[in-house]
């Protein structure tokens, strides 16, 4: 659940770097702390975080909304690990 209410947070966080017409200190903060969240999720190889790492490096809107896809992809990932640790029990 918290894994989950932190991407929520992160994703609600982007769309607000997104508005701010990719305020720099903003979109610096959202990139690292999602970064260290998928890494922490998922693991440094995997390829969700590869893939964000790669969308954020462009500074482009549409290449960060792809990113918050990557964010969107990764909660729900979460969620079904979720389940299946839960049906395990």
């Amino acid at each position: 659940m918290y894994q989950e209410s932190l991407i929520d947070s992160l994703i609600e966080a982007g769309w607000h770097v997104l508005d701010s017409d990719l305020d720099e200190t903003a979109l610096r903060n959202w990139r690292e702390l999602a970064l260290i969240c998928l890494t922490d999720l998922l693991g440094s190889d995997h390829i969700y975080v590869q893939q964000f790492t790669g969308w954020v490096r462009q500074k482009e809107k549409l290449n960060l909304m792809a990113a918050g896809g990557v964010l969107v992809a990764a909660r729900e990932m979460a969620s079904k690990m979720k389940s299946v640790e839960g049906s395990a029990l």
